[in-house]
């Protein structure tokens, strides 16, 4: 849910906006970004578009830190279309053979698709951000055992209670699509 309500005002962080928004708050003054200016549909120019806004992200002081993209996360309705981005050695959709600058500099490392994404045309990298997107144990897990003397069997159970949210959100980039 983190990610399917990343764009929605509804669901803010410590800065009063949501997660992914083109008006994060600095602590100097001014703002930064970890969406697209203009949305846009999962392309090669998007992607390489997010890549270089992640390479250019400051802190915030202003100082440019570095900060890598470590996987993009995709609708099941992306899939192929990732596939043709980020899994060839040539550049995707052209004929003259070119390069595929971002596999053959490992810009984006690695890619998976989420069935849980609601937009299907909405994509996310998630980056090396320390503190990024975080998730926590409310309650640590605890087992249970229990014995049937009838049946001879076993039963087992077990419990563990989480809590999700993100305290950087330079820890994910993304596009909710065009």
């Amino acid at each position: 849910s983190i990610l399917n309500n990343g764009f929605d005002s509804s669901y803010t962080g410590g800065d009063g906006l949501e997660l992914l928004s083109t008006a994060h708050l600095k602590g100097v003054g001014g703002t930064w970004s970890n969406e697209l200016a203009t949305s846009a549909d999962l392309s090669e120019t998007s992607l390489e578009t997010l890549a270089i806004q992640i390479a250019n992200a400051t802190d915030d002081r202003g100082i440019k830190i570095m900060l890598r993209p470590k996987c993009l996360v995709v609708p099941p309705d992306l899939e192929f279309v990732t596939e043709r981005l980020l899994g060839g050695r040539e550049r995707p959709g052209t004929a003259e053979r070119d390069i595929n600058a971002m596999h053959k500099r490992g810009t984006i490392p690695d890619w998976k698709i989420n069935h849980y994404l609601t937009d299907t045309d909405a994509f996310f990298v998630l980056t090396d951000a320390d503190g990024g997107l975080q998730h926590f144990k409310r309650k640590p897990i605890k087992r249970g055992v229990e014995g049937d003397f009838e049946t001879g069997n076993m039963r087992y159970k077990a419990r563990e209670r989480y809590v999700f949210g993100w305290h950087d959100a330079r820890g994910v980039f993304g596009s909710p699509g065009a």
